[in-house]
């Protein structure tokens, strides 16, 4: 029921801008067979960046979604947009059933479990649309989810298979060896030697066996496997120092951690095998050091936009769950493992530095809370069991009636695009009337643009961002800039240099909420005519003697786009 309940709270509209530039990319390379090479969508991407000839920004974007982009154009080819929805509400649901399993390995009740489940629900709400990291965000914690259940497994291993004191391993006594291979590094090793530990070990290491085979997945769905990469440092970095100095934490036996870091290691190295090989790496250095980042609202650190007002419950629910999580180490520094105080620093760095990595922040950071607490909350007093015996039946009840009610209402399992979002009246108009020339369009836009246009037109700009410096030029067109190139203001340079004759826009920012200054500039220069309007967008065109004749006939007067503001 819970599970149920999940995956009709993901199964909302599509609104992700850049779905739609992902699933005519995965239609692309079906019907063609191929990886693109170059970019068959927008007018102004060329084979190399112009500026910088030794980036890999390209290749990367066209060629690094390749299996997520086919998944998404298969699921939408079978079941439209419906396919798509229940695609990210299953991947979506399986994080949180993952999430919820992990929470009870650690012992947890179930009802305990439920409200720990509910900060990472909040964030995956509000961050996550129809996208290829999706992947990500399920891989991730996947891999942290098998990683940590190997560790448990040989835990538990090691403390229920003591030898008898008569036992002795190569001249060695293994007189209670149970109770100090807690503690003890050299223990733990001739513990490992153990025919017991051999025997049972086959058991633990299936956890292991799926990791590379995920990570090569991973690779070729989408980028961020490099966060994937840097968990599996982490595991590596901290398990051989727990167990070359016996310190920080319960190291693994000797035969169990070589195991370990051979299939850790297998699992970076297969990741080479993707169409960007290793230069994945340089395209996310090159990406963190450019210009282009600081317009990415997601690249930016959640504490600069906290601090410019932006108050969302993802920020919220980041923030209260570092500072719980710091306060649990911080309650039980003397029994802190290094290994999880590594792999929740890793990604308490990542997501303060970007708030695109919250998401993979959340699930690790609310299982370190259940296992820092759990000794805790497992000596409540009896009085809980008996409240909960007492609410148990009406605290499902209400969910059953909750549940269905919301879905008999259509609050759950939407279907659709998200309405009012993208310029649809627009895109059909252009489809009847058949504009010559290029256009210019929002950068916003340029993916739904292109999903619904191509072959028949080519965007500007779309969420790719290509090339940088075409994001710049949008930039300053939609700011009407007013710098002289050649005598002409430099919105009205730009747009000639690339021969646009029509632009698709809209006139107030979602964003910002304020006009668009390219707006009253429109309105005021003679050369450009308002020939269509409605409550989301505006198209302007040149009269062109290709386009005269339909300027004629749809030409409206500009100051009717106040409406529209």
């Amino acid at each position: 029921l819970s599970m149920a309940f999940v995956f009709a709270l993901f199964s909302v509209e599509v609104r992700d801008p850049d779905f739609w530039w992902h699933v005519k990319s995965g239609e692309h390379i079906v019907k063609t067979g191929a990886i693109p090479t170059t970019d068959p969508f927008a007018y102004t991407s060329t084979p190399k960046d112009p500026l910088s000839p030794e980036s890999v920004r390209i290749r990367f974007i066209l060629a690094q979604y390749w299996i997520a982009q086919i998944l998404f154009y298969e699921a939408y080819a079978a079941f439209g947009f419906q396919g798509i929805i229940y695609l990210r509400a299953g991947i979506l649901a399986l994080l949180m059933y993952l999430l919820y399993r992990a929470i009870r390995r650690e012992g947890c009740g179930f009802y305990a479990t439920l409200v720990l489940v509910i900060p990472a629900a909040l964030i995956f709400m509000t961050f996550t649309g129809e996208r290829p990291q999706l992947f990500s965000f399920l891989f991730s914690f996947l891999i942290v989810f098998l990683v940590e259940g190997f560790r448990k497994k040989v835990s538990l291993n090691r403390e229920s298979s003591p030898l008898p004191d008569s036992v002795e391993t190569r001249d060695e006594t293994t007189e209670g060896i149970a109770e100090s291979a807690k503690r003890s590094h050299a223990d733990g090793q001739r513990h490992a030697r153990s025919p017991v530990a051999r025997n049972d070990g086959k058991k633990f290491f299936v956890y292991l066996i799926p990791v590379p085979l995920i990570m090569l997945l991973w690779a070729n769905l989408h980028g961020g496997f490099i966060v994937g990469i840097a968990v599996l440092l982490s595991y590596l970095a901290s398990e051989w120092m727990k167990h070359l100095f016996g310190r920080f934490g319960a190291p693994l036996p000797a035969r169990e951690i070589k195991l370990f870091s051979g299939f850790l290691a297998a699992s970076i190295l297969v990741t080479l095998i993707n169409p960007n090989t290793y230069k994945v790496v340089p395209f996310l250095m090159e990406l963190e050091s450019g210009l282009y980042k600081r317009f990415i609202v997601e690249a930016m650190s959640p504490l600069v936009l906290f601090r410019a007002g932006f108050y969302e419950i993802q920020f919220i629910v980041f923030f209260a769950l570092l500072v719980i999580g710091v306060l649990l180490f911080a309650a039980r520094a003397g029994r802190l493992d290094l290994t999880d105080a590594l792999i929740f620093g890793l990604l308490t760095v990542a997501g303060l530095s970007a708030a695109r990595f919250i998401p993979f922040f959340a699930p690790v950071a609310i299982l370190m809370i259940a296992r820092y607490c759990e000794p805790w909350t497992r000596n409540l007093p009896r009085i809980i069991e008996t409240v909960r015996r007492n609410i148990e039946v009406p605290v499902n009840s209400f969910f059953i009636i909750a549940l269905a009610l919301m879905l008999i209402n259509g609050d759950m399992i939407k279907s659709g695009v998200q309405p009012s979002k993208y310029p649809e009246g627009a895109a059909r108009f252009l489809k009847e009337n058949r504009l010559s020339g290029n256009m210019f369009n929002p950068y916003v836009w340029g993916g739904y643009l292109l999903w619904s246009l191509y072959p028949d037109y080519r965007v500007f700009i779309d969420g790719r961002g290509l090339i940088p410096e075409v994001f710049f030029q949008e930039v300053r067109v939609l700011e009407a800039s007013r710098k002289q190139v050649e005598a002409l203001p430099e919105w009205k340079a730009i747009l000639n240099a690339y021969r646009v004759d029509f632009i698709v826009t809209f006139s107030v920012g979602n964003f910002t909420g304020k006009l668009i200054p390219l707006i009253p500039a429109l309105l005021d220069d003679p050369e450009w005519h308002l020939i269509y309007m409605d409550n989301i967008s505006l198209i302007f065109a040149r009269r062109t003697p290709e386009n005269e004749d339909i300027v004629n006939r749809f030409s409206m007067p500009k100051e009717w786009l106040w409406n529209e503001v």
